[in-house]
């Protein structure tokens, strides 16, 4: 388990099959999923249009690499989601984790202003209680204090975290660091909706817009 001390962990439970919602144990019992194999099977597992289009794909091909080269069923999906985004958003970078798209988006934004040649923007404003990931970059972006994260303080590059802007003295403020900052901040940071490990802790619709007005 991530974060787990070895010596006193306990032994993991062994799987040797999965049904819907469950995971059938080597003892014989049934569990419930509860976090879905960390939301990555959210519409159960061996559901059988999912396993009908990955045999179909196989049988075609499995996988090929984005160097250079892609195929109609990566353009399709791309397609899907631009077509959910705003229209200047109109390019999609897929990533193998969630993680590594926050590692992805953050050199992204440092490089857009070196494109520009602007030199030192380089830092990034996120919020306490964000979560975004496991990898060095994310870390950083996530709450240095209520996070799993804590013990990685001055090994991480240090970001601007503060409150999101839930009133008019947090609006104030982050519009303030973003005035004082604004040499040094590349982007903004936050989860889409909620922040899932923070605590479920759900945005305001008008959290998002001042973020988006700021």
């Amino acid at each position: 388990m991530p974060y787990t001390q070895m010596q006193g962990a306990a032994t993991p439970v062994p799987v040797v099959g999965t049904e819907g919602v469950r995971l059938k144990l080597a003892d014989g019992r049934e569990i419930i999923d509860g976090l879905a194999s960390w939301w990555s099977v959210c519409h159960g597992y061996n559901h059988p249009h999912i396993l009908a289009e990955i045999e179909k794909q196989l049988r075609v091909m499995p996988h090929v690499m984005f160097g250079g080269i892609n195929h109609e069923p990566a353009l399709k999906l791309a397609r899907r989601l631009a077509n959910l985004l705003p229209e200047d958003l109109n390019h999609v970078f897929f990533a193998d984790s969630g993680s590594v798209s926050v590692e992805v988006a953050l050199k992204m934004a440092v490089q857009f202003w070196l494109n520009r040649g602007v030199q030192g923007k380089n830092r990034f404003v996120s919020f306490k209680y964000g979560y975004h990931g496991d990898t060095i970059g994310a870390m950083s972006v996530c709450d240095p204090l209520n996070s799993m994260h804590a013990h990685f303080k001055g090994f991480l590059h240090e970001q601007f975290v503060v409150d999101l802007p839930r009133d008019n003295a947090t609006v104030a403020a982050l519009d303030d660091l973003l005035s004082t900052q604004r040499d040094r901040i590349a982007a903004i940071i936050v989860e889409p909706l909620v922040q899932g490990a923070g605590g479920m802790r759900f945005h305001e619709p008008e959290v998002l817009e001042a973020l988006r007005s700021l």
